[in-house]
């Protein structure tokens, strides 16, 4: 299980190793990471398991086609 605190950190590693090796797009992309797991953590504060990339993703946008679920 890999907490919020954690995958945060691991995130800011891996953004500091971009930026020192001038990889402008993987920093771009981590540093959008970084801030929606923030917002996620703060709309859910009593939430430590870190949710995946997608789980984020669709809490932000709950209405793309991607994160719609339908009841059979």
């Amino acid at each position: 299980m890999t907490t919020i605190a954690s995958q945060l950190e691991s995130y800011r590693s891996a953004l500091a190793t971009a930026t020192a090796n001038g990889d402008q797009a993987v920093a771009r992309k981590l540093e959008q990471q970084i801030k929606d797991l923030e917002d996620f953590q703060g709309r859910h504060p009593e939430a430590e398991e870190a949710p995946s990339p997608f789980e984020v993703f669709c809490e932000l946008n709950p209405a793309d086609e991607k994160c719609r679920v339908y009841d059979d």
